[in-house]
């Protein structure tokens, strides 16, 4: 994702490091490659201040694994990018970034001339025919600072950037089933996704719950109101789109989620439960790094 702002590199460098942008933590993973699959090099989670350069902080970050040649890929928080989904744009396939930025006007609050973008192909087609792409946007000028501070990094490569809601269907079973997953980080909205054979058939975030989501004094409250958006999505998958009922509802929240997982079980025909990643190595990985592990492994397998 976000590949415009630079090459991927294909080399003989076997460690790859993960680094996963927070509201309040740059969460790292690092994995080596070799013959006999991936191995965990290290994870670690290091405190983060918003208010202070990405680059300076995520340098520092770094420093441990400047002693060998690696390739680093980083997942943006939520913060620091947008997802809108629009009309694809009659054009050639070549020409669709850059007739993105007009496209999407007044959606994403970025100038056209300080936008950077990519998109991924929507499942299936409207009413009429036509197509759809998820198109994930950032500011250009505070990403630019990033790569080119990590440039200057002799032996760092800068491969690729990710999006969070991307990440999240590669910790998903690749088959037809579909799930709704809810995930949350401490301290960020939760967003909500519904996924089935690694694509994206619906992704929204959901306001307003930073503050709901610590142990909440009204159980009740919170129960109603993810179960209210949890019908809507499902109404929109089954119904406006006409798919198969949904395998399960998994949740990954920074509140307890069983209680509520419990007071909405008697009226979701779906099973409920707390979500686990289905990636290598993350069971011998603190989950607040998942996000890093996986980008630090589609960006080893697509290096190889």
């Amino acid at each position: 994702m976000l590949s415009s702002l630079f090459s991927s590199q294909k080399n003989n460098t076997t460690l790859t490091v993960g680094v996963s942008v927070s509201a309040a933590e740059l969460h790292i993973a690092a994995v080596n490659f070799s013959d006999s699959g991936y191995v965990l090099n290290s994870f670690a989670s290091v405190p983060f201040d918003n208010r202070q350069p990405l680059e300076q902080q995520l340098s520092e970050a770094l420093r441990e694994f400047e002693k060998e040649a690696c390739r680093v890929s980083i997942v943006l928080s939520q913060e620091m990018y947008h997802m809108v989904q629009v009309e694809k744009p009659d054009v050639p396939e070549e020409d669709i970034t850059t007739a993105l930025p007009w496209t999407l006007g007044e959606l994403v609050p970025f100038d056209s001339s300080n936008i950077v973008l990519d998109y991924i192909d929507y499942p299936v087609q409207t009413r009429t025919g036509g197509k759809k792409i998820d198109v994930f946007a950032a500011e250009k000028s505070s990403l630019s600072a990033l790569v080119q501070s990590l440039s200057k990094k002799k032996e760092v490569k800068l491969t690729h950037i990710h999006a969070k809601e991307v990440l999240a269907t590669e910790m998903v079973p690749d088959d037809d089933y579909a799930r709704l997953l809810i995930i949350q980080e401490p301290n960020s909205e939760p967003f909500l996704m519904i996924v089935r054979s690694r694509a994206i058939w619906l992704s929204r975030r959901l306001r307003g719950f930073v503050k709901k989501s610590s142990p909440p004094e009204d159980l009740a409250q919170l129960s109603d109101m993810l179960g209210l958006e949890i019908q809507r999505s499902m109404d929109f998958y089954e119904s406006q789109l006409k798919q198969p009922p949904l395998k399960e509802i998994l949740f990954r929240t920074q509140f307890d989620c069983e209680p509520v997982i419990e007071r909405l079980k008697p009226f979701q025909p779906a099973a409920m439960k707390k979500f686990a990643a289905q990636l290598e190595l993350a069971d011998v990985v603190d989950p607040t790094c998942h996000f890093a592990l996986a980008s630090a492994l589609v960006a080893a397998r697509e290096a190889q």
